[in-house]
Parts: structure tokens; sequence; C-alpha cells
């Protein structure tokens, strides 16, 4: 599956079970925002005076990290961009987890996810929507425009 991705600073694409959607609550998002913008560049450093960014970092987006390490959404992060990507299944190494429990999974960009759960009344614009089998994945970004999933177990 092929989606064009045109990009700022601070997004990034994500992939997830819509089903983990009611597990993000308000701490979630607050961590999500600070965890787009790893090198400090947002207006988020200003709600932080007098603090090293790279601790703020690493303290405030420890749900975000916890979540990803669960297997409940992946992220690539991106910077200005305007390319070409594609998802394919692959034998390949892929290295992050994704669990996958409803059959469904969408790829959205980090800051349209974060727009429709800060408003929830909108509709998510999604870049794609795959059908896998629910169970466990690996997923990863083994070169530039390619991600690759498999299953395991």
């Amino acid at each position: 599956m092929k989606f064009h991705i045109q990009s700022d600073l601070c997004d990034g694409i994500v992939i997830l079970d819509p089903a983990v959607l009611e597990e993000m609550d308000e701490r979630f998002l607050d961590a999500f925002n600070i965890y787009l913008d790893p090198d400090g560049t947002s207006e988020l450093i200003y709600d932080f005076p007098e603090e090293e960014w790279r601790t703020v970092y690493e303290r405030e987006t420890a749900p975000v990290r916890e979540f990803l390490e669960q297997g409940k959404m992946w992220i690539k992060l991106l910077g200005e961009t305007d390319e070409e990507y594609e998802i394919i299944e692959s034998e390949d190494a892929a290295m992050d987890p994704l669990t996958i429990r409803s059959g469904k999974a969408d790829v959205v960009m980090a800051s349209e996810l974060l727009q429709c759960l800060y408003y929830p009344d909108l509709e998510m614009e999604r870049l794609a929507e795959l059908t896998p089998d629910p169970g466990n994945y690996r997923i990863g970004n083994p070169k530039d425009g390619v991600i690759v999933y498999k299953k395991v177990g």
C-alpha cells in the first residue's frame, strides 16, 4: 500500500489499531505532543522554563514510550518532508512491536491523530487502512520510504 506524505516539523506517521484510541487520555495527549518534538524546536519549550529539554523529554514522554513498547502503536517521527511511502509485508527484520486486536490498522499523521483526539467530533483523515489478521506483529522502517511488517507468533 502506497501513500504520499507532506509534513512540517514535529510530525510523524502513526500505525495503530483503532481499538486503542480509547486508551489515549489527556495525560497521553500531553506526552504525545512533547514526543513529537525530540529536539525542542516548538513552543512547548516555554512550558518548561529553566529545564533542559532532554530532561523534560525523557520525563514527560514516558506514557508514550510505554504505549510504544507495549505494541499499542508504531510511529516514525518526521521532519519536513514531501515523499511517497509504502507499507509491505516482509520477512526482513522489523524492529518494533505492534498488536492488532480488531483486524484493522489505521495509518495516520500524528498531527491528525492529536487533532481528532482533542476534538472527537472530527473525522480522522487516514493515509491508509490495513486489514491484517489479529495478532502480534513486528514493524519497522529499514529504508527510507518503505515500512515493513511481519506477523510473529
